[in-house]
């Protein structure tokens, strides 16, 4: 048994052996076997003692997203071949391949095959040696030598099904994510392909700072594209939603009670859900453990059928 495991039936077991249900009417042997009891009182120690976390209801923007997959690719506006001006004879390579190097660095040292003359070729921007093509005494033509790659930024190439097209704009917000979730960063869309490829997809693009190197092409990604972005007057976390006699509920707290209260939904992502009716702003509801108050509830049912 795992220690999260123990530690929410310890939780369980705090709130079923301290708190006192509350059903309605003067005499609870009157009630219906499926009646439920209106409330749970706490103490001040049991709350804390059960983690219980409490929130008041608020104004919230709510953001709907639609996951798409893909790829960081280089960007082609920033690939750089060097060749040699002249035709040459290849004397030093002065970089390695997967070396960084500087704008108007040296990079090679050639001899022009027509004067005897040695000159040199500096690197055109900041990069990495991304591709080696030549070696001291090779004979320089019209071929590149090297390639050098401006990393600083990089594309996020998704893959986009026609279902998931249809809701695509140029600026739509992207958090991209890479496989693991460990690495985060947001943009926005800038491109969306005209066309589809042959598996009937369609490419759409976004643009990340890649200053510090986490995010290397090749690399594949997650990224959740904004599709809409509603506020709300009233919202709750989604992890505070119970269903309590076939209903969603929250259990709002009034000093040391709890009562369950049940509300309609409206909209969610994925933190927060919006409450139609049921819920004023600023009441104060359960937010966090809140199965334990419902699974207090029920025990306080179960045990007044017998």
């Amino acid at each position: 048994m795992t220690n999260i495991i123990r530690s929410l039936i310890a939780h369980v077991m705090v709130l079923v052996f301290i708190s006192t249900p509350v059903f309605s009417g003067a005499d609870h042997h009157d009630h219906h076997d499926n009646e439920q009891p209106e409330q749970t009182q706490l103490s001040q120690q049991q709350i804390k003692a059960s983690g219980l976390r409490t929130t008041r209801a608020s104004q919230k923007t709510i953001e709907r997203t639609d996951r798409l997959f893909g790829v960081i690719e280089t960007d082609k506006n920033k690939v750089f071949q060097v060749h040699a001006p002249y035709l040459s004879l290849v004397e030093k390579v002065h970089v390695r391949l997967g070396e960084k190097v500087k704008k108007d660095m040296t990079l090679l040292t050639l001899v022009n095959i027509k004067t005897l003359r040695k000159y040199t070729v500096k690197s055109v921007a900041n990069g990495v040696v991304t591709k080696r093509m030549t070696n001291p005494g090779d004979r320089a033509n019209e071929q590149a030598l090297l390639e050098v790659t401006d990393l600083s930024e990089v594309w996020v190439d998704m893959s986009a099904f026609p279902e998931s097209l249809e809701k695509l704009k140029v600026g739509q917000k992207v958090t991209v994510y890479n496989i693991h979730q460990n690495l985060r960063i947001g943009s926005q869309i800038s491109y969306i392909a005209p066309l589809m490829t042959g598996g009937h997809i369609a490419r759409a693009r976004a643009v990340i700072d890649n200053t510090e190197g986490h995010w290397r092409p090749g690399m594949h990604i997650k990224a959740d594209i904004t599709i809409e972005s509603r506020t709300v007057p009233v919202a709750v976390k989604l992890q505070a939603i119970q269903t309590y006699m076939n209903k969603p509920t929250v259990f709002v707290q009034q000093a040391n009670n709890f009562k369950p209260r049940h509300i309609k939904l409206g909209i969610q992502d994925d933190e927060f859900v919006e409450v139609i009716s049921g819920l004023q702003v600023g009441e104060s509801y359960v937010s966090n453990n809140s199965f334990l108050i419902k699974a207090d509830l029920l025990k306080g049912s179960a045990s007044h059928d017998h």
